[in-house]
């Protein structure tokens, strides 16, 4: 899909009829578009533009639980100069699929009842040009259809790049994970695998309630347990998922009193300094419980150090009796045994009881062990023997380990004291409208930190019940083989949970391969865009099994917490591309591709990187840009680049809209200000 051309009007802030012109590939190898603005002109707004066109959906990903009614496409102030009159509101789009132009137009009416404002769709019509010439209207009931082969509507939120769902998948955290299988949930396109999936355990549970019933008690027994597990793990889920909405709406509420308090003047640097603690202390609580999490990988591997003085002494006491010879012994016992039973030698000389000769046979006997016993102690000292050599590095390791913890542990402590004075000075502020948004702000902190903890919490709760509903069906696999061919009821059930199984295997398997799929792509992405030194200590991509990401470093261990602010960013950049990639099909994008401020935090080789490599994997890049982000610097490395077709700047007018301007690109660098002017 290439788009061509949009045309809005009286959308949003866009009063009247304006229009933008996409640079599509072919031109040149030109497929850059700059559209430039202050924050509030309608960057955004121009995709949500499309987006409305396209699927007829005003909401994106980054409204979070925005009420529906808050979200107005239609211009107010055409509204209000034209009281009582309604006013027409539409999008065109047109654009290129597979050698055929569409070209899609949507509009709603939206008129002013007192306060309320009202929208109703008014227009959706479809033309299609053929390859002859002919333009053909699609049926207003095959639009929705046509569209959606075209580009499926679960995909559309992973081709525009937005800042808060960059951030969000820098931290390992509930509201990653669920980004992050989201993401994944709208690439595999299973419906009908999911349908029988919940098909088979609505019949699995009410076989399972039946044969609560039957005579076969252990078997009942031991399904009414797994199925009990289950519930209990999707209620886990629920929950979870209930969290990460809590969470995130805190967050939320936090940004919208942080924008309150930046009002006033007198506590603004205080506010910076708050924030920049805030992010501190939510990296270093991050690498912390990585921390905490690999000590708990290394108690299984390090439990051996607590007895290491009696490990030494039983593998010295072996050796010992190794260097003696008594270990394994010069003759088998039983060869001893045989000698004094027959009373005579291996080399003939008759053996008599009383002789010297038979007195040495017998001591010899005695420091001699059966062979198990001899096995079993050369077996333990070959064991021991490895375990000590392990014993320094280990030791290192868990020595390393407690360092890190409690170092991450007193910086936190640092931070939070920081906090606390900056938010006595913040509450001391006299401006008592101040102190008030500080204490409600104060109170969403402490709420977020209470949700995080449950979240973590029903996190372990979850593998518990995992490690449970393993050991279940182990013993059920087990009670199935007893079950007779007569008992018809138990058939069924344990049918219906090996078909239930089977369907979720399949799931599982998937989805890993797509996961697998994603991560490679990701990865490679990835070392394209970091700089040199990133490059060096940076190797891979991974999606887990819980859908958090991670990052491995040369040595293929996990290194999510240590990576700088810049290589978070690209990190997940990486990754969105990724998605949007695998969503195409292809080795390329073949979808617009629309980031929105994506160059904050990013070094100027990282932004070197992306403005050279983005052009070459997507089809369109649509760069969504303000001043703070898009300087001279940027824009000379764009334009060196030969990819940079179109530049349209959005000015604000004294009424509060917005007008679309087309602009030559020579003329960005004279408006445009140099790094050193910030």
């Amino acid at each position: 899909m290439i788009l061509h051309k949009m045309v809005v009007e009286n959308f949003r802030q866009f009063r009247g009829k304006q229009e933008i012109e996409f640079i599509a590939p072919g031109n040149d190898h030109a497929n850059v578009t700059v559209i430039f603005g202050e924050n509030g002109r309608g960057k955004t707004g121009l995709f949500r533009a499309i987006v409305f066109c396209l699927f007829g959906e005003r909401r994106l990903s980054q409204d979070g639980d925005v009420r529906h009614e808050e979200l107005q496409l239609v211009n107010v102030s055409a509204l209000v100069s034209t009281p009582g009159q309604p006013i027409r509101t539409s999008v065109e789009l047109e654009f290129t699929h597979r050698g055929q132009t569409y070209r899609l137009r949507r509009a709603i009416l939206g008129m002013q009842d007192e306060s309320n404002i009202i929208e109703e769709e008014d227009e959706k019509r479809l033309f299609v040009v053929t390859s002859e010439g002919n333009t053909e209207t699609v049926p207003i009931t095959e639009i929705d259809m046509v569209i959606d082969r075209i580009l499926d509507r679960r995909v559309k939120d992973y081709f525009l790049f937005d800042g808060e769902k960059i951030e969000r998948l820098t931290r390992a955290s509930i509201e990653q994970r669920r980004e992050i299988s989201a993401g994944i949930r709208n690439l595999l396109n299973v419906d009908a695998l999911e349908t029988a999936i919940r098909a088979v355990g609505r019949v699995l549970k009410t076989l399972e309630k039946e044969l609560s019933n039957s005579s076969n008690e252990e078997l009942s027994r031991l399904l009414k347990r797994l199925g009990d597990n289950e519930e209990e793990q999707a209620l886990s889920r629920k929950r979870q998922e209930e969290l990460a909405d809590e969470i995130r709406l805190a967050r939320q509420e936090i940004d919208k009193t942080d924008n309150e308090l930046t009002k006033f003047n007198e506590i603004r640097h205080l506010l910076e300094k708050r924030r920049s603690l805030e992010n501190q202390l939510q990296d270093l609580e991050q690498q912390r419980d990585e921390a905490l999490n690999e000590m708990r990988n290394l108690v299984l591997k390090t439990a051996a150090l607590i007895v290491a003085p009696t490990v030494i002494n039983v593998f010295s006491h072996i050796e010992k009796q190794k260097q003696r010879g008594e270990i394994p012994s010069e003759i088998r016992r039983d060869v001893i045994e045989k000698i004094l039973a027959d009373q005579q030698c291996i080399c003939g000389s008759e053996i008599c009881e009383g002789t010297d000769a038979y007195s040495h046979i017998i001591a010899w006997l005695k420091r001699t062990s059966d062979v198990s016993t001899q096995d079993a102690a050369l077996n333990l000292w070959r064991y021991l023997a490895e375990v000590r050599n392990h014993f320094s590095d280990d030791a290192n390791i868990v020595e390393k380990q407690l360092q890190q913890y409690g170092n991450r542990t007193s910086l936190i402590a640092n931070i939070n004291r920081g906090l606390e004075n900056v938010r006595d000075q913040i509450g001391s502020s006299e401006r008592q409208d101040a102190t008030k948004l500080d204490g409600q702000r104060k109170k969403l902190q402490e709420n977020i930190v209470s949700l995080v903890a449950e979240a973590q919490t029903k996190q372990t709760q979850l593998e518990q019940l995992h490690q449970e509903n393993d050991r279940f069906r182990a013993l059920l696999k087990e009670e199935k083989q007893k079950v007779g061919k007569n008992d018809e009821l138990s058939r069924r059930s344990i049918l219906a949970r090996d078909t239930l199984d089977a369907l979720e295997g399949i799931y599982q398997q998937f989805t890993h391969e797509i996961k697998d799929l994603i991560g490679k792509s990701a990865t490679q992405l990835f070392r394209e865009l970091l700089d040199k030194e990133g490059r060096e200590n940076l190797r891979t991509i991974v999606v887990n099994d819980d859908y958090s990401l991670q990052v491995l470093d040369r040595y293929n261990k996990p290194f999510l917490a240590n990576i700088s602010a810049g290589q978070r960013q690209i990190m997940s950049i990486s990754f969105i591309a990724a998605l949007a990639r695998t969503a195409s099909r292809g080795e390329n994008i073949e979808i617009p591709l629309f980031m929105d401020t994506p160059f904050g935090r990013l070094s100027y080789e990282h932004r070197q990187n992306l403005i050279n490599q983005v052009p070459t994997f997507a089809s369109q890049w649509i760069l969504l840009a303000t001043d703070t982000e898009f300087r001279r610097q940027e824009a000379q490395l764009l334009k060196n680049s030969g990819r940079w077709g179109k530049f349209y700047m959005l000015r604000s007018t004294h009424d509060g809209n917005t007008v679309i301007e087309e602009q030559k690109i020579e003329s960005a660098l004279a408006i445009l200000r140099d790094e050193v002017d910030l």
